[in-house]
Formats: C-alpha cells, structure tokens, sequence
C-alpha cells in the first residue's frame, strides 16, 4: 500500500514519510504525534520502553518541520520518528543499560552513532528495553521488567534489541537502533516479524570501549528493508575516532543498492541447519518454501553446508570474558549483585575464571572460522539459513521448555558465527507457524558486501511481503 492510499501517519514507514514531508502533506510534527500516540496506546501491551521523551521528541520534531518547510532538510530521514536501544547513551535520557546500577540521571554524552542520528535530522521518540547490559538473546531483566513478543503476548521478544523489535514491529516509530554481539538484532527481528541487519563490522564505526570488541555490531530494526537502508546511508562511514574494525571507502548509497533488487543470478548456497543444529518443522518448512521461492525468482540454489563445527564453545570464551569485564567495570558491590540478573552473574564468575591462553584459544576459533566463510563467499554470492531453529519461546525464561541448558544461545546456533566472522547478516520475515508466531529467513554475505544481503531480503520482501500487526495480540 503506497502513502497515497494510507491515512494513519503511524502506519506508514520512514520513506513514505520522506515523501509526504517533502511534498508538504504531512510534517515531522504530526508523525512525531502519531507515534507516540501508538507508544501510548500499544506500549503498555508489551513494554517496549525504557523511556519516553515526548517533550524532547516534539522539539525535535518541529525543528525539522521548519527544515521542511525551508526546502533544507538534513537528510531523507529528517524527522523520521526513530527509537534508540537502551544500550546507547542519549543526551535528555538516563543510561541505565537495563540494570539496577544504571545511571538515573539523564546522559550528557553520546556516541557517534547518535551523533550521526542527530546530524540526519531524526526524531528520537525514547530508548528502548534490554536485559542487563544486553547480555542475553531475551529481554527480561531486574531494570524494566520483561518486554513481551507482539504476536502473542505469552511469548519472548527475543533480545536483547527486543524493545526495538517489538516497537518496529508495531510501528511505535520507523526507525530503531539496535546492537548485535551474538545474534541480538536477529533473535528479536525473527521473533517479532521485523527486518533486522547486522552490519559487516565496520560500517557503522565503534568509538566507544567495549570488551566485546569485534563481536558487537549496531544496526537497525525496521519494517521495511527500504528504511534499514536509509538508517545505514546515515550512520556508515570512517572517522578517526574507531576503536575497532575498519570501514572501506568509499561507502555505498545503500537505498541505491536495492533499487529494483534482483535476485537473478546470484549463487546462494542453502544451508538447512549448518550440520549441526535441530530446527523446529514449521522453521524447515519456511526455509525450504523460501528456497524455492528464490529459484523461481531466478537466484541459482545450491543445498551446502559451510563447513564448520559449532563455535559455540568458543564464542563463550569471549562473551563470558567480556560480561565479566562489563560487570567488573560496573563495581557493583555485594548488595547491587543482589540486585541484578542472577544469570548475568552466574556468566561474570565464569568468566573470571578464564585464562589467558582460554581466551587466546578462542580467537583462533574466530580466525579459522573467517578463513572458512571467506572460503565458502569465493563459490557462493550469500549463505541462506534459518534465523532461529525456532519461534518465539516462553516470555520470561532464559531457556525454554523449563529446561536449563548450558547457556542460552543454545537456542539461537545460527546467529553467534557470524558477529565472530564480522560479515553482515539480515534476517527477513518469511511466514508463520503454525500458532501463528514469525519465522525469520536469514541471509549472510561477504564482509562488506552488504549490498546483497540488502538487495536478497528487498527482492524476497518486495515479492513475498508478510502481514505486519494493526495492533498487539493478547494471549
């Protein structure tokens, strides 16, 4: 449905608003309101929110507004109601990063993604929920309570940008920031219905410490493919000021990559679970009705796996080290521990008791695997997988089934190997199961080829776009 036959502002996405303000039909000031006239009425349903701003957002919006109507906008996306993740600084709001010992007074610093944000001209409506300094694939946690998946409100949004998700997927704002260590902006997006991209590492430049290094990646959380890619033309490009990573020049025009995508051609190799992991039958379905799909629609779909072990044990390595060095730095005292996520702090002393020769080990896992996917991109232009091996799982638990298991990406085998490779990673809705939960289909290309990555999920999307929510279903 074009802008044209849509009357609700809060239904349309960042590009169709482009439009109406450059047109004058609508203003920045209105779709501001529409939002946070959804964020009123839906919020309360799933909580979605650590805060919300609508003063700050209101300001904003008519500043903007005045861009508009001066024909100076700063960017297509000026004004475009955006969410940012609880785990960014934004100036007006406080930094609680989802735990008890957050900061609760408003941020007077910000990072260079947001200052990117800002430059564009966007709204920022408020922050949206994680668990406890996004340490897990669900968002539950002792700051904000547990945010709740918008297809079913029994279920998980999946986490830890499970606030993003669920805003996307509602369309409580159009654009929503969100970060990704081990698979935390495509858990929540297969979960929720909503497109997600984790970025090659790189692109999106980290100026700011953090002991996950190359594993944390941000990105974006949208409806459409369309609008992560003019969140990405705002936020990528090199500056002296990256810890880590580093970013090519010159950087595309990313919406210009999926004008008219196609997915003729290009050599797709289809895994079905990586040879190693167990998918659930109503997931396997979709993947393989989606690999068909793309034949039809000319992509050349080859059944392979990549060729390697679960690097899971590896990835703990890393991940446990970094948690322990996070909390290490928080300098909770016996008292705030009691405080906190009593899974966060079982991670922290197993990461404590990691050596360094562990650690070392494990970045040869990462090295090696590199190697392999690098390998496996010189016969195959993307790899084609399930996002998750499931759908939603339980709201507030860490394992389903009331199981526990040895960590909680047990649950989520698809997503952690490609932060450790740093290459780009989408996933993209591509149908149901059979209670009625979204099933994700996820893409990953060569490290810095997001383009096809972008141009696959934009011609499957364009062809085979799934129904999005008017407003959240109630278990």
């Amino acid at each position: 449905m074009s802008s044209m036959e849509k009357t609700d502002l809060g239904e349309m996405t960042a590009a169709q608003l482009s439009d109406l303000f450059a047109s004058g039909r609508a203003s920045p000031v209105e779709a501001a309101k529409a939002s946070l006239a959804r964020i009123e009425r839906f919020n309360p349903s799933v909580n979605a929110f650590a805060y919300v701003v609508p003063e700050l957002a209101l300001a904003a919006a008519r500043e903007s507004e005045a861009r508009w109507q001066r024909g100076e906008p700063l960017s297509p996306i000026d004004g475009a109601p955006t969410t940012i993740k609880e785990l960014t600084p934004v100036k007006g709001i406080p930094w609680r990063r989802g735990s008890a010992l957050g900061a609760k007074e408003p941020s007077q610093t910000e990072y260079l993604i947001m200052e990117r944000l800002r430059a564009a001209g966007v709204t920022v409506l408020g922050t949206t929920t994680s668990p406890e300094f996004g340490w897990k694939g669900v968002t539950h946690g002792p700051a904000f309570g547990n945010t709740l998946n918008p297809w079913r409100t029994d279920r998980a949004s999946g986490g830890s940008s499970g606030g993003a998700a669920v805003a996307a997927a509602l369309n409580m704002g159009v654009l929503h920031e969100g970060s990704d260590g081990a698979g935390s902006i495509r858990i929540p997006a297969s979960f929720s219905g909503t497109f997600g991209i984790k970025p090659s590492y790189g692109w999106i430049p980290s100026d700011t410490p953090t002991p996950l290094f190359e594993l944390a990646h941000r990105g974006p959380l949208t409806r459409t493919v369309e609008d992560a890619a003019l969140f990405m033309n705002a936020t990528t490009g090199p500056t002296a000021r990256a810890m880590y990573g580093y970013c090519p020049t010159p950087v595309p025009d990313w919406r210009a990559s999926i004008r008219g995508a196609s997915v003729k051609g290009l050599k797709i190799g289809y895994s079905r679970n990586l040879g190693y992991a167990e998918v659930q039958p109503d997931v396997a379905s979709a993947i393989e009705r989606a690999a068909g799909r793309l034949a039809d629609m000319g992509a050349i779909i080859e059944e392979v796996d990549p060729g390697f072990s679960n690097p899971q044990d590896a990835l703990l390595v890393l991940w446990y080290a970094a948690e322990a060095r996070t909390v290490e730095l928080a300098k909770p005292t016996e008292e705030q521990k009691g405080l906190m996520d009593p899974g966060l702090i079982r991670i922290y002393e197993k990461g404590c008791a990691y050596t360094a020769r562990d650690y070392v080990a494990a970045e040869q896992v990462r090295a090696d695997l590199k190697v392999t996917m690098a390998r496996f991109h010189e016969r195959y232009d993307a790899l084609m997988l399930p996002t998750m091996p499931v759908t939603a799982i339980e709201a507030g638990v860490d394992f389903p089934g009331g199981k526990q298991g040895k960590d909680w990406s047990d649950w989520s085998p698809f997503t952690y190997p490609f932060n450790m490779t740093g290459q780009p990673a989408v996933s993209v809705p591509c149908g149901f199961d059979a209670g009625g939960l979204p099933i994700g289909l996820q893409f990953v290309g060569p490290r810095f080829r997001d383009d096809i990555v972008l141009m696959l999920a934009a011609a499957y999307q364009n062809a085979y776009p799934e129904e999005v929510l008017s407003s959240p279903r109630l278990a």
